[in-house]
């Protein structure tokens, strides 16, 4: 078992000309664009939790027979819930959005990368056409 470390154990080895100062944030650091789409790429989070609440209770309603789920499609109709979706739209959207910018600075180096341009270009084609067969699917137009 080791002891206790030496209070001084990490102290330079000669005083320095002058001191550090503290650490502080910087005062535009709230107001900053960065910061503020960093705490909105954030608070999707929140946004997610709250709509696997509202699937694991459109579930429950399932599982309850035909009547609960009526009623738990009717309640759905509440003016407050499509605000909510709508939020969660736009939640998806911007993280996809958030994404895309990132895809291509977090491919390998190594690799022959097609130019930015070209690879989110790609990926809102994939995205776009993923939404539109998926509508179709769920709007019976397919299957």
């Amino acid at each position: 078992m080791a002891g206790p470390a030496h209070p001084h154990a990490m102290a330079p080895p000669k005083p320095a000309r002058t001191r550090a100062a503290p650490p502080q944030t910087p005062s535009s650091w709230w107001s900053s664009s960065r910061m503020r789409t960093y705490l909105l790429f954030d608070a999707t989070g929140i946004i997610y939790f709250l709509i696997a609440f509202l699937a694991i209770r459109m579930i429950r309603a399932l599982a309850d027979g035909p009547i609960a789920w009526q009623q738990a499609m009717r309640s759905l109709e509440n003016p407050i819930y499509i605000a909510f979706h709508v939020l969660c739209l736009v939640s998806v959207i911007f993280v996809a959005v958030r994404f895309f910018r990132l895809f291509p600075k977090a491919q390998p180096p190594n690799l022959p990368v097609p130019p930015g341009p070209v690879i989110h270009a790609t990926l809102y084609v994939v995205w776009i056409g993923i939404t539109i067969g998926l509508s179709a699917i769920l709007a019976g137009a397919i299957l």
